[in-house]
């Protein structure tokens, strides 16, 4: 089962504040494309691809525009996105709106403030969607899988339907063909009679710990970490390099720290010389805690696009932009969740405690 925990993932609202974060920061104001062999990747404040694309799309900017045909898959960053023709590969992408009316051959990850996904859009295997508000009207011909504020189902879905969320309605034209399962609160939920659940219908309770203060806390960290990545890039390109190349060093010093720190601490604060010191060095550790994440999402960004980067500081904010969605929409699977992202936790904790000591060093020298 891969329902999650809580339904307030709501926190992708939080990319339509990134994405305009990210529009502003681009080095100039006009659309760039590059081409890297089969690939083709366009840039700016609305990037627009009609052509066909032998190898993979990827765009990131304000206003993204793709009609074209991608023999392989499709990546996209942006305040808005919207996104047709053909995507023989899967499709990825985190914006404030997210639009798809496209046939997607694979599976189709999406996070946004609000995702829609149209009635002329066909996704051949799963969909993952996690978004403030979630419109589902085009064909899943695999399983589905969304989280967010509100969602609504009003197409045929070929596998299981999992759900969790503020609120949930089935409309007439909802065709599920396997089980739904979903975490809804029962005043939220509405079944239209047409709809039609060939499996179980299973409700779970809603989990009481995830309310407005997990999903605002988690918003922040993403704003959190889309400010540091835009102050530090050079930082945190080193925190994520180090993180590639030597990621057992990495959860070592980690786990080291991890120990020694807390207890520095407590010894300090048992003075009164000892406390303010102590004070700063947990407020410092707590913040690093906090930011952990951010190499491992900018890694898995990285690994997302096999290592090719956009123009300027756009590619880090792409990469941690697509990477922190792969780590939320992971972090939904119960007991494999948890376990990534305590993982993901030390081994980044542990590549920015090694860039900041290389950064000491260069500086000694």
């Amino acid at each position: 089962m891969i329902l999650a925990r809580a339904p307030l993932l709501l926190t992708l609202l939080g990319s339509g504040l990134l994405a305009a974060t990210f529009g502003c920061v681009r080095p100039k104001p006009e659309n760039q494309v590059m081409r890297l062999g089969d690939d083709v990747l366009a840039s700016g404040s609305a990037p627009i691809i009609y052509d066909s694309v032998p190898g993979d799309a990827i765009l990131a900017g304000g206003e993204v525009t793709f009609s074209g045909s991608s023999g392989g898959d499709y990546v996209g960053a942006g305040g808005k996105q919207d996104v047709g023709g053909r995507v023989h590969g899967s499709m990825r992408a985190a914006g404030g709106r997210v639009t798809v009316h496209a046939v997607v051959d694979r599976n189709a990850t999406i996070g946004g403030g609000n995702v829609v996904v149209d009635s002329a859009a066909v996704i051949a295997r799963n969909a993952y969607l996690i978004g403030g508000s979630i419109r589902v009207d085009g064909d899943v011909r695999g399983g589905l899988l969304a989280t967010g504020g509100d969602v609504t189902l009003n197409g045929p879905v070929g596998g299981d339907v999992e759900i969790a969320g503020g609120g949930l309605r089935l409309g007439p034209r909802a065709q599920i063909a396997g089980n739904l399962r979903y975490r809804v609160p029962k005043d939220k939920v509405h079944i239209d009679p047409a709809a039609r659940v060939k499996g179980t219908i299973t409700a779970y309770p809603v989990s009481r710990s995830w309310g407005l203060w997990h999903w605002l806390w988690t918003l922040g960290g993403f704003l959190a970490g889309v400010v540091v990545v835009l102050l530090l890039p050079r930082f945190m390109a080193e925190a994520t390099e180090l993180l590639r190349r030597r990621p057992v060093r990495s959860a070592v010093v980690s786990i080291v720290a991890g120990i020694l720190i807390p207890v520095a601490i407590v010894i300090g604060a048992v003075t009164a010389i000892g406390l303010p010191l102590a004070l700063l060095t947990a407020a410092v550790f707590a913040t690093l805690i906090g930011l952990s994440e951010i190499p491992v999402a900018i890694w898995v960004g990285e690994r997302i696009l096999h290592q090719r980067t956009l123009l300027g500081r756009q590619s880090a904010i792409v990469n941690f932009f697509l990477g922190a969605l792969v780590l939320i929409v992971v972090g939904i699977i119960p007991v494999v969740g948890p376990i990534v992202t305590f993982v993901a936790s030390c081994l980044g904790f542990g590549a920015i405690l090694l860039a900041a000591w290389a950064a000491r060093e260069r500086q000694l020298a």
